[in-house]
C-alpha cells in the first residue's frame, strides 16, 4: 500500500513540474513488462503509443507467461482521455483478444488503465501503466507495468 502511495505522489509531482513533453501526434514504440511477485504472471508488451489532442491510443502484441495456465499470446487496443499537463498522464480503458497455447483456449478481457510517459531525452521516453484486468482467464488481475518508450521519428 504504502508502495502504490509513493508512486502516485511521484506522478502527481512529476506531472506538476516543467519537463520536456514529446510533440502531440508522435508515435512512440513502447516495450513495458510486469515486474512479478512469486507466482504472478509475466506480462510482456511491444507495441505503438500515440497522442493527439485530448486523447491518447496504443495497440500492443502482448506474451503472458504463467507457471498454472501456461503461455498466451494476445493484441491489446486502449484508448483514453489525455490530461493537459505537462507529462501526459492517460485515463481510459482497453481490450484483450488472445489465445492461450495451453489447452488451445481463445479468450478475451477488458480493463480500465491509468498512466503516464515521461520524455527523458529527445527520443526517449519511460512508461508506467496501471491496469486492472477484468475476466483475463476468468479472474481479476491487477498489472503495473513499467516501460521505455522510443520516439519513431
Amino acid at each position: 500500500m504504502k508502495l502504490k502511495f509513493a508512486i502516485y505522489i511521484g506522478l502527481l509531482c512529476i506531472a506538476l513540474s516543467p519537463m520536456q513533453t514529446f510533440a502531440a501526434g508522435a508515435p512512440l514504440l513502447n516495450i513495458a513488462q510486469r515486474n512479478t511477485a512469486e507466482g504472478d504472471p509475466r506480462i510482456t508488451s511491444i507495441g505503438v503509443f500515440s497522442t493527439e489532442t485530448g486523447t491518447a491510443a496504443h495497440f500492443d502484441l502482448v506474451q503472458y507467461d504463467d507457471a498454472r495456465k501456461g503461455e498466451a499470446w494476445a493484441v491489446e487496443f486502449g484508448a483514453g482521455y489525455l490530461l493537459p499537463t505537462q507529462v501526459p498522464l492517460y485515463f481510459g480503458g482497453g481490450v484483450v483478444i488472445g489465445y492461450r497455447r495451453q489447452g488451445g483456449d481463445y479468450y478475451s478481457a477488458w480493463y480500465p488503465e491509468a498512466g503516464a510517459v515521461l520524455q527523458l531525452l529527445p527520443g526517449l521516453a519511460v512508461s508506467v501503466s496501471k491496469k486492472r484486468y477484468q475476466k483475463l482467464f476468468g479472474a481479476t488481475e491487477d498489472v503495473l507495468m513499467f516501460g521505455v518508450a522510443l520516439t519513431m521519428k
